[in-house]
């Protein structure tokens, strides 16, 4: 239930029920209806709301200026990937999305309090309507001003928040008497609140949105101790209510419009553009059926036919969409996306591919890249991270539109061969599922779907929502993360922070769970962020307890033994670590950071820990890239990491809030992956990298000694994973390495710097060898089959030579196919007990089947054999039976019918 309406009295608003939808709202002025859409149309297309024109970028000045005059602190934009710092979502879809679940929980403080931000925002669930409607963006821009009130701290609320929103709009010259306040409710992320939609002249500006309930499983809801102000305005609406054009991508991204509408020569009235976004207004466009029918009713008003209609502003809609699309993809790649078949890299393909299929319906000339650098030219006066990743998002453009035009030519087999299992199923059109499963596994658009199956006369209709359909079926991993679990324990002493160089302590044992032991404190390092736990022993008096793994739940380290402890709490204990497999780790773990560091200098910053495991010998690091590691590039990784080492960089360890590290390093420190708590542990090498990490560390580079990367791999789409050792475990590989060499060289008598030219020339002369003996065994062939035409029979009507060769399978399986360029069938015998039939097209229809000859033959030598009327093999383990196979061949010959 809202309650919120002094101050909205206080500025002279009154409640009012809209006749249209029955929501409640407050207005200055008597008013049926509640001023949004589609209650009210759209009154200011051609008649500004505002008493001055502001673009996309002036709007946000103006956002960012006016609420920074009124005591908010503006802070930059967070990444569109949300994966740096959460791990249930993939992309920002609203500024409250930047302080989930840390700021939001309360474990956090914010980055400031109150605080104001311009932030790209991106939604694909409406990605088929982009174009269509008018208003509709995959990548929109949320001005958000955020209070976060504390039981010690009253910040503001809803007083302020209304205020604030009053004194903007009519700053920026709207006329309040035109502005409505519709009392509605909101739920997110495991929160709700009251909130306030803001409209004016039939388009909803803002979202003023007062969080102060948890939800609960049962369906009801308890109150939190944060309250939270969270606010949206869009400003590419305000951008278009000012400017008053016929649609919001004019008033947003008009230069780039104007560009596309150059190259492509597209035209079209304005006034249907106009009518098109005033219908839309009115209409819930969420199917395909909304937008048939919002076609209809444009029609309808402008005395078009449908076709008509679709003939007109079909091309204008493309270009719409191909504006929008390629602004977010700008966002996305130059925030670390790397496009892929899963997660955010599958939401960006999917843009991809569909810009590409828009300009080819556009009959576009222009790459791809040349559009993206259109839009980059736009955005990189606003955004200088996107200027600084300019080249980076066109390299990877060119690889996804040749990796486009790949699919779509391997594409073709797969949908003919799916077209035939559903004709022989009894389908006569696609069923949705199978056209989604396509595009979902192998990539192939609808549209070349539908092309493809319609030439072997194969119906499928593609619908207009499509693209909303899939990507809603990717958008999101999975619930929010735990801030905190934990056993019924006190907390752990983490001695291995403490006394990093320790291997023996001393305890006490306060619980056994579930047959673990639970200590006061440990030296026992329990495996996490890629490194195995320690091992060791725990002894208790005489007794003597194996640990073969330690493990954290929550706060609680749980020491897992190779046998059962019947040890009681209270009881003092003594640990000891094995200490060799501890300092393995820690280099490791240490040139991981540095492997990773080096990788970005060399790669660019785009790249990002996808994964890692430590280990004695070998380690791995998987690694966001959207193409293979060169040679050249891997030896400069590690070059450039053997040379950190041998800098001999002090490693720094500080605990930090999370707050004030964010503000410091930024996202970079969630390189190895999200981690949970207020506080913070903080490895820093110098200005090399910085990271929040648990894992344990040595105190310079150069403990690490040699680290030797031995290979790369691209583990999936989008991710490439680099092996390497450190230590002793890279020098005991290089002295393998070097004993294979040796040996090597041993063979041909060579020294080991002389083997690479030895090799080649013993391989040049193999291959020229070999193609002399494949010369010599044809020559030979002929001559065989020269000699086995002679052995020619007539069988049954049937021209028949049946004959034991010296040759193994390929050379039968040849000689039989140029034999029967003369006679009606082949078969043929060697003395290892192999077969090998063949028989013209001619006698297949008349009746031979060789494969069943074959069979018949084969089994007389204790084996069996299969294949097709025109050719099969076969074989047995009986050889001293050749010829009693062959005798049975001609029996089988002989029954045949010829027909």
């Amino acid at each position: 239930m809202i309650t919120m309406s002094r101050q909205l009295q206080e500025l002279g608003y009154e409640r009012y029920k809209c006749e249209s939808c029955g929501n409640t709202f407050w207005s200055m002025k008597e008013r049926r209806t509640c001023g949004d859409a589609p209650c009210d149309e759209y009154e200011f297309i051609g008649n500004p709301a505002t008493s001055r024109s502001y673009d996309l970028y002036k709007i946000q000045e103006e956002f960012i200026d006016f609420f920074a005059e009124r005591g908010h602190e503006p802070i930059r934009r967070y990444p569109v990937l949300a994966k740096r710092w959460r791990d249930d979502v993939f992309l920002v879809g609203a500024s409250i999305y930047n302080f989930q679940p840390w700021v939001t929980s309360g474990l956090v403080k914010p980055p400031a309090n109150p605080l104001v931000v311009a932030q790209p925002s991106i939604r694909l669930n409406d990605v088929d309507n982009v174009g269509r409607t008018g208003r509709h963006m995959t990548c929109f821009t949320m001005g958000g001003h955020h209070a976060f009130n504390s039981q010690n701290e009253r910040i503001y609320w809803e007083d302020e928040t209304i205020a604030y929103c009053h004194e903007f709009l009519t700053h920026i010259g709207i006329d309040p008497q035109e502005i409505t306040f519709i009392e509605s409710w909101w739920e997110g992320g495991g929160n709700s609140g009251p909130c306030y939609e803001v409209c004016v002249r039939g388009v909803e500006l803002a979202t003023l949105v007062f969080i102060q309930y948890r939800n609960l499983p049962d369906g009801g809801r308890e109150e939190i101790p944060l309250k939270i102000v969270d606010t949206g305005y869009g400003l590419e609406r305000f951008a278009w209510i000012s400017q008053g054009t016929p649609t919001a991508y004019d008033a947003s991204f008009g230069p780039v419009i104007q560009r596309l509408v150059e190259l492509t020569g597209v035209g079209v009235d304005e006034k249907i553009l106009a009518e098109n976004a005033q219908v839309a207004g009115m209409m819930d466009i969420e199917t395909y059926a909304d937008l048939r029918e919002l076609r209809k009713r444009v029609a309808d008003k402008l005395g078009m036919d449908v076709d008509e209609l679709e003939q007109a502003i079909g091309p204008m809609e493309s270009i719409y969409a191909i504006a929008d699309h390629t602004r977010c993809l700008a966002f996305m790649l130059a925030d670390g996306v790397i496009p892929s078949n899963v997660k955010e890299g599958y939401l960006a393909r999917l843009l991809i591919r569909r810009t590409i299929r828009l300009m080819k319906e556009l009959e576009m000339q222009e790459s791809l890249r040349d559009l993206m650098n259109i839009q980059i030219d736009f955005l990189e006066g606003k955004y200088p991270e996107i200027r600084s990743h300019h080249e980076h998002i066109l390299n990877i453009i060119d690889l996804e539109e040749r990796r486009y035009a790949r699919t779509v030519k391997r594409g073709r087999r797969i949908v003919e061969k799916t077209v035939n299992y559903l004709k022989r199923d009894k389908k006569t059109e696609m069923p949705l599922e199978i056209l989604i499963k396509l595009y979902d596994s192998h990539g192939i658009p609808p549209e070349t779907i539908k092309e493809i199956a319609e030439e072997k006369g194969f119906r499928v209709n593609i619908p207009d929502n499509f693209y909303t359909l899939v990507a809603e079926m990717n958008e999101t991993e999975k619930d929010l993360p735990a801030v905190e679990t934990d056993l019924d324990y006190p907390p752990t002493e983490l001695l291995f922070y403490e006394e990093p160089e320790a291997i023996e302590f001393e305890a006490e044992i306060i619980g056994i769970h579930e047959g673990g032991i639970i200590l006061d404190r440990t030296l026992f390092y329990p495996e996490g962020g890629g490194q195995p736990s320690d091992m060791g022993f725990i002894e208790a008096g005489d007794e003597k307890f194996s640990i073969k793994h330690a493990e954290k739940i929550g706060n609680v380290v749980v020491h897992w033994t190779e046998q059962e402890a019947d040890l009681e709490p209270g009881t003092r204990v003594r640990g000891r670590i094995n200490a060799g497999r501890r300092a393995a780790l820690t280099r490791n773990h240490t040139a991981t950071h540095l492997i990773v560091s080096s990788a970005r200098k060399v790669l660019g910053d785009h790249i990002w820990q996808a994964g890692a495991q430590k280990g004695l010998k070998r380690s791995r690091i998987d690694l966001s890239h959207y193409r293979r590691i060169t040679k050249d590039e891997l030896d400069e990784i590690e070059r450039l990491a053997n040379e950190y080492v041998m800098r001999n960089i002090p490693v720094s360890v500080e605990w930090m809030e999370r707050d004030l590290a964010e503000k410091r390093y930024g996202f970079i420190l969630y390189q190895g992956g999200v981690v949970p708590g207020s506080r913070i542990r903080v490895v820093k090498i110098d200005d090399i990298d910085v990271q929040a990490c648990a894992g344990t560390h040595v105190k310079r580079t150069g403990d690490i000694g040699l680290i030797r990367i031995n290979r790369t791999e691209r583990i999936q789409d989008g991710v490439e994973r680099i092996e390497f050792s450190a230590g002793e475990a890279a020098v005991e590989l290089i002295q393998r390495e070097r004993d294979i060499l040796r040996a090597g060289a041993d063979v041909f008598k060579v020294t080991p710097s002389q083997l690479p030219g030895t090799c080649e020339r013993f391989f040049t002369e193999w291959k020229s060898l070999r193609n002399q003996l494949s010369r010599l065994k044809e020559e030979l062939a002929a001559l065989k089959i020269l000699e086995i035409k002679e052995t020619l029979e007539e069988i049954n009507g049937f021209r028949v030579i049946i004959a034991t060769v010296d040759a193994d399978m390929d050379e039968m399986q040849k000689m039989a196919l140029e034999l029967v360029d003369e006679a009606d069938a082949a078969v043929l015998a060697n003395r290892d007990g192999k077969l090998v039939g063949a028989a013209s097209d001619d006698a297949v229809k008349r009746g031979m089947k060789i494969n069943e000859v074959i069979s018949g033959a084969a089994r007389v030598l204790g084996g069996g054999g299969g294949g097709r009327p025109g050719l099969a093999q076969g074989a047995g383990p009986e050889k001293d039976r050749v010829e009693g196979a062959l005798e049975e061949a001609r029996k089988i010959i002989e029954e045949f019918k010829e027909g």
